[in-house]
């Protein structure tokens, strides 16, 4: 991936030294501004140009364009995510559009993507045959009053403010590919999934709760401390601290900050302890115990609500703790200890072990 001029004249050195061309994604910026080149700018024509030459001397192939919506992370209501997925693929084809018209005929990879915009793909109106023969009102209704699921359709929108439906967006990937464009869409924590995925709401329940969160750390409880909490609740010190949980936070984006989850990763039902699970309306409303403090071998657990509701915890009790961000918290440990929760009576069964792929 480039998007600086100089990274291109590096091909031709890495082509010569391997023996062959390098696969180039030219890096677009779509709003995140961690990386890529602003599309209409001087520095996006340079960098077309240039790979086109590069492309043509044999350096490389020009690939396709690539974005990250790394800012789909901070959408928090059904469905918002796909705005900005429709935003992402619309600039990219605008690029590819200005390089096809410099080079007609050529072949470009479009790939686009964070989790969020991934799971946005679920919504139910992408289902070519749920809806095909549906006399669809403007309310998101069938004739018979019954719901398409096209209601959250009607309401997305980008951070930017740029309206999509699912019909649109459709039909704009439709259109991308008849001009002879891949489509690809990569996501990262997507085959896990974390509690921050469950704060962004990329999509409805019906398609993102906690139990499709894959990752949690198995953890046990150091000590109990009654009453040193809030309102008299319990604290508890669990054996997992920054090196095993990460310390990425669950950014609050409620209107009135302290209110929603700002934690560092929550308790799951398990073993015995009943604990409060996410629903539709986290992280605006949130519970049970929650890592609520890190240091860097230990968290501390606090509960969130009355006391009266709380939860005992007990010395040596084993916890399992969902964590933020599960890229990050499995970056931490050394392996996967491989569970099946279909197996009714051994969902704790370890049934393999992954390792894991670490270090810098």
């Amino acid at each position: 991936m480039v998007d600086h001029p100089e990274q291109v004249k590096l091909l031709t050195l890495l082509a010569s030294k391997s023996g062959n061309r390098p696969l180039v994604f030219l890096k677009v910026n779509v709003g995140s501004n961690r990386a890529g080149v602003v599309p209409d700018s001087p520095v996006c024509a340079t960098m077309v140009r240039e790979l086109l030459l590069s492309e043509t001397v044999g350096s490389s192939v020009f690939w396709g364009l690539y974005s990250h919506a790394g800012h789909s992370y901070k959408s928090r209501k059904d469905w918002e995510a796909m705005g900005i997925l429709g935003v992402e693929f619309g600039t990219l084809y605008e690029v590819a559009r200005a390089i096809q018209k410099d080079r007609p005929g050529k072949h470009l990879v479009l790939s686009v993507g964070a989790t969020p915009t991934v799971k946005s793909l679920q919504h139910p109106a992408f289902d070519e045959n749920a809806n095909a023969n549906a006399n669809v009102n403007a309310n998101g209704t069938n004739t018979n009053g019954t719901s398409t699921g096209k209601e959250h359709a009607l309401l997305i929108s980008s951070n930017g403010g740029n309206a999509t439906t699912t019909e649109q967006l459709r039909d704009l990937m439709a259109r991308m590919r008849d001009d002879e464009l891949t489509l690809e869409v990569h996501a990262g924590v997507y085959p896990t999934l974390d509690i921050q995925q469950i704060a962004a709401h990329s999509c409805d329940a019906a398609h993102l709760t906690a139990s499709d969160i894959a990752i949690t750390v198995l953890a046990e409880i150091a000590s109990v401390y009654p009453a040193r909490g809030a309102n008299g609740t319990t604290e508890a010190l669990v054996n997992a601290g920054i090196l095993a949980l990460g310390r990425d936070p669950c950014e609050d984006m409620g209107e009135v900050k302290g209110q929603h989850y700002s934690a560092w990763g929550i308790v799951m039902p398990w073993a015995g302890i009943t604990n409060e699970v996410p629903s539709s309306k986290f992280p605006a409303v949130h519970g049970g115990w929650q890592v609520a403090r890190l240091a860097q071998e230990h968290g501390v657990l606090a509960w969130k609500g009355p006391k009266e509701t709380e939860t005992p915890l007990a010395v040596g009790q084993r916890v399992r703790v969902w964590p933020n961000h599960s890229c990050i918290t499995g970056a931490g440990h050394s392996w996967y200890l491989v569970v099946d929760s279909r197996n009714t009576g051994s969902e704790d069964e370890v049934i393999d072990v992954w390792p894991r792929w670490n270090g810098w």
